[in-house]
C-alpha cells in the first residue's frame, strides 16, 4: 500500500517537472522542437551587390501564356527580378508599353517580353491580328454614298443595306420575260396550190391575246422592257471595320516636271470588314450579282445590337406613309421623254447581261 502511494507522488513530481520545462522553453523563445521530417527551411539571403552575389533587375514577363494575336490583358503578364548580365535587348520597361498592342507571336509562360513581340492593331503586314475570333476579313468596295461620306473609321460597327430588283423570267429558259415567238405559216405552190411546205415568221414578243368590239382579236405587246420591282432590306449586321483603303503603301505618283503641288491621293475605294464565315458568303454573292448595298455605320456601344426590320416594298411605302395612289388621266408629267426612254433601255442591258446597270 504505501508502495502505491510512494509510485503516484513520484509520477507527479514528474508531471510537474515536465510542465516546467516546457514553460521555461516557451518563455525564453525558444518554440517546440520540430517534428522529423517537417522541418522549416532555412531563409537564404537574396543576391546584391554588397553581398558579393549576382545582380538583378526587374523586367516584365508573361504570367501565362499569350497567344498570338492576343491583347496583354490584367494578370497576363507582370515583373519578376532577372540577372541584370542576362536581360535580353529591348527589354519593356513598363506594362503602359503594351497598352494598344497585341502578341505578333506565341509567348510562353515566363517568358521575358520584348518589344519585338508587340505590334499595333491593325498595323500593314498583320492584318490576321486585327480578325476578331471566330470572324474572317473580307474587301468591300466604297465610294463617298455608300460609305457615309467616308465617314467610317477602323473599329466601327457598320451594316450593309442592299435594294435588289426584281423580274419574272420564264420558268424553263430562265430568261427574262417576255419571250420571243415565232409562227408557222403553210407554203403553197403558186401554180398547183398545193401545200409544199411551212414557212416560219420574224420574231416579235410574246403579248396578249385580247377580243376587242366586234370580235375582233388581237395582240397587245409590250412597248418597253418590263419595269423591276424593287425591295430594300438591311442584310449584314455588326460588321466590323478593319481598315480603311489598301493594307499595304501605294506608290506616290511621281511630283509634276513644272514645280507645281502633286495632286492629292483618291479617296479609299475599298474597306475591310471583319464578318462571320456566313455573312462573308452574303456579302460576296450580294458582289457578284451587282446588287446595290450602302453602309450604315451604328451608333458607338451598340455594336452587339441585332436589329429586326421589315423590307421595304412599293407597298410598304405606300402603307406606312399613307401615300394615295393616283388616279389614271389621260396625260402625265416627265422631267423629260428621254430620261423615261433611258430608264427602259438601261433595265433592258441589265437583264440582258451587259455590265452597265440602272444602280446609279
Amino acid at each position: 500500500m504505501q508502495r502505491g502511494r510512494l509510485l503516484i507522488i513520484l509520477g507527479i513530481i514528474l508531471g510537474l517537472a515536465t510542465v516546467g520545462a516546457v514553460a521555461f522553453l516557451l518563455i525564453n523563445g525558444g518554440g517546440l522542437p520540430p517534428v522529423p521530417g517537417n522541418e522549416e527551411p532555412t531563409p537564404v539571403p537574396a543576391p546584391s551587390e554588397e553581398g558579393g552575389g549576382i545582380p538583378t533587375t526587374q523586367v516584365i514577363v508573361a504570367l501565362q501564356p499569350i497567344p498570338r494575336g492576343a491583347e496583354f490583358v490584367a494578370g497576363s503578364i507582370g515583373r519578376r527580378d532577372w540577372p541584370a548580365n542576362n536581360v535580353p535587348p529591348e527589354v519593356i520597361a513598363d506594362e503602359a508599353e503594351t497598352i494598344g498592342k497585341v502578341a505578333k507571336t506565341e509567348i510562353v509562360q515566363g517568358q521575358v517580353i520584348v518589344r519585338s513581340m508587340l505590334v499595333d492593331v491593325g498595323v500593314e503586314g498583320e492584318a490576321s491580328l486585327s480578325i476578331p475570333a471566330g470572324r474572317v476579313a473580307v474587301a468591300y468596295p466604297i465610294d463617298s454614298q455608300s460609305s457615309v461620306s467616308y465617314a467610317i473609321q477602323p473599329g466601327d460597327s457598320v451594316d450593309i443595306l442592299i435594294t435588289a430588283y426584281f423580274a419574272d423570267v420564264d420558268e424553263e429558259f430562265q430568261t427574262p420575260l417576255p419571250n420571243k415567238t415565232r409562227f408557222f405559216f403553210p407554203q403553197f405552190d403558186q401554180e398547183t396550190g398545193a401545200q409544199v411546205g411551212l414557212q416560219l415568221s420574224e420574231e416579235i414578243d410574246e403579248g396578249r391575246f385580247e377580243l376587242g368590239a366586234g370580235d375582233v382579236a388581237s395582240i397587245v405587246l409590250p412597248s418597253t422592257a418590263q419595269i423591276p420591282r424593287r425591295v430594300a432590306q438591311l442584310t449584314v449586321q455588326s460588321a466590323k471595320v478593319l481598315r480603311i483603303g489598301p493594307w499595304i503603301e501605294l506608290p506616290q505618283p511621281a511630283p509634276p516636271e513644272d514645280g507645281s503641288p502633286p495632286p492629292p491621293p483618291p479617296p479609299p475605294d475599298v474597306v475591310t470588314l471583319a464578318v462571320t464565315p456566313q455573312d462573308a458568303l452574303v456579302l460576296y454573292w450580294i458582289r457578284e450579282n451587282g446588287i446595290n448595298s450602302e453602309i450604315a455605320l451604328r451608333a458607338a456601344g451598340e455594336d452587339e445590337a441585332d436589329h429586326l426590320t421589315e423590307a421595304v416594298t412599293l407597298q410598304y411605302m405606300l402603307t406606312r406613309f399613307n401615300i394615295a395612289v393616283p388616279p389614271k388621266i389621260e396625260f402625265i408629267m416627265i422631267p423629260s421623254i428621254f430620261d423615261l426612254l433611258e430608264q427602259a433601255e438601261s433595265f433592258d442591258q441589265q437583264v440582258q447581261g451587259n455590265p452597265s446597270s440602272p444602280q446609279e
